[in-house]
């Protein structure tokens, strides 16, 4: 039986040997549970008593000697209840210390704020961030993506969910792709909000726009984003963006 779940949910791995084995064992004193759990016998009382203060595990004297036993797996489904409403606590308290947290932040913030993001979770990340940011009605401009087609399978259901996250929530898409890739990305158009034209011209990375936010997109070898915020950095490119789009074709 595999319970490498319940490290999930907060248990270390020496607390799920011992309640594995007061759970195959029944009630027990400690010796048995040191041999079944192969722990060190120094640990075995202090792992006991954390499974006792997270209610998995009760203790009674009998003949001058302390048995252990695990109670009702159930308490597994009571003990995860209540770490998800403690945790719900703390969001709202860090909810009502985020306006404070944000204020001090914000006054050291340089004019303009230069990261780099790798891989696909980097790349998700600057995405949530600005699907999070912008509102309903808001727009997203794009220029490029390359001159070709991938191929690559994930990338695409990649850009497909941020995609379908974007217009669920009703931000609007102006995006330029190159000729190259009108037979291969027509379905993007699929999605509401979404506004495509073709440029004759490609670039060997995407262009991504919004409010005062900047990223440059790279696919290959692996996936990597730069992202600019500064306002006077990212007009410069609504200009660029804007007389592109005014050329390119439907």
């Amino acid at each position: 039986m595999d319970l490498g779940l319940l490290e999930e949910i907060g248990l270390t791995k020496s607390e799920i040997k011992v309640y594995q084995s007061l759970l195959e064992l029944g009630s027990s004193s400690a010796g048995p549970i040191i041999s079944k759990a192969k722990i060190a016998s120094s640990k075995v009382y202090e792992l006991l008593d954390k499974l006792m203060d997270k209610g998995l595990v009760t203790s009674y004297i009998e003949s001058n000697t302390k048995f252990f036993k695990a109670v009702n797996p159930q308490r597994l489904m009571d003990y995860l209840q209540t770490k998800k409403e403690d945790l719900e606590n703390k969001e709202k308290q860090l909810q009502t210390l985020m306006p404070e947290l944000k204020q001090i932040f914000s006054e050291h913030v340089e004019e303009t704020e230069v990261e780099v993001f790798k891989g696909y979770k980097g790349l998700s990340n600057v995405f949530t961030e600005m699907i999070s940011t912008l509102e309903k009605g808001d727009e997203f401009l794009v220029v490029g993506g390359g001159d070709t087609p991938t191929g690559n399978k994930r990338t695409k259901l990649f850009y497909e969910n941020i995609h379908q996250k974007r217009s669920e929530k009703g931000i609007v898409l102006r995006i330029i792709f190159s000729e190259a890739r009108r037979k291969s990305w027509t379905d993007m158009v699929l999605f509401p909000y979404t506004n495509a034209r073709y440029s004759g011209y490609g670039t060997p990375s995407t262009i991504n726009i919004y409010k005062d936010t900047t990223i440059l997109i790279t696919m290959s070898p692996t996936p990597a984003a730069i992202r600019i915020k500064s306002k006077s950095i990212t007009e410069s490119y609504k200009i660029y963006f804007e007389k592109m789009w005014k050329d390119a074709k439907k």
